[in-house]
């Protein structure tokens, strides 16, 4: 079993943090010829990463590829039991996909439109009292007390709130959302949230070297 993509992807990062919250480690690994190789094509006819590839079945969609790994691995289960405790999560992550990380794309187009960075601040700020709500109580993890999907979704976005925060004052928008800030302090300082800090630090270094040459 391997996932196919890059670690800076918050949606490659969301599949193997939800296989180490499980206790397993999964190699991740570019596709051999790129996105649109007729070959990786045929694995994934969308050419986004990631892509599960477990023996000759290939699953692409980072939130199926999640579920999917938590329902095959053994380990603690990352989607609660109770109907309304899994919803929750699945809720979390989904406002994470459809608000949260577009709110973030812009910011990354950064250096090409600067003209929209005020609004993706805005709308960024926006979402996080949004998520603010929805999360609600103060648990140690996400949606509990222990890592669910919702933290596998959620770490990986506000890496880069950190990662952007020197030229956007990003990190600086959690100081008015004292719960998330708190989440986030615990989330990054786990483990697994260590080694995914550094790994998504080292892509982006890389990303960004040849701009700065």
């Amino acid at each position: 079993m391997r996932i196919l993509g890059g670690l800076l992807s918050p949606y490659v990062m969301r599949a193997a943090l939800a296989a180490r919250f499980k206790g397993h480690d999964i190699p991740v690994e570019m596709p051999e010829g790129g996105l649109k190789s007729p070959a990786y094509l045929a694995r994934n006819p969308m050419g986004k990463m990631p892509c599960l590839e477990d023996g000759d079945f290939h699953l692409p969609e980072s939130a199926v590829i999640a579920e999917y790994l938590d329902e095959t691995l053994d380990g603690p289960k990352l989607l609660p039991a109770d109907p309304k405790a899994r919803a929750k999560v699945r809720l979390l992550a989904r406002f994470a996909d459809l608000y949260l990380a577009p709110a973030l794309t812009p910011i990354f187009r950064a250096r090409e439109k600067p003209e929209e960075v005020p609004a993706a601040l805005e709308a960024l700020g926006k979402a996080l009292d949004q998520l603010e709500t929805l999360r609600g109580a103060d648990t140690p993890w996400a949606a509990g007390d222990a890592p669910t999907l919702a933290d596998a979704t959620l770490m990986p976005v506000f890496f880069f709130l950190d990662a952007f925060d020197g030229a956007f004052g990003t990190a600086k928008l959690l100081e008015a959302r004292p719960g998330l800030a708190a989440w986030w302090a615990r989330a990054k300082a786990s483990p697994e949230g260590q080694r995914m800090v550094a790994e998504q630090g080292a892509a982006l270094a890389a990303f960004m070297a040849p701009r700065a040459a």
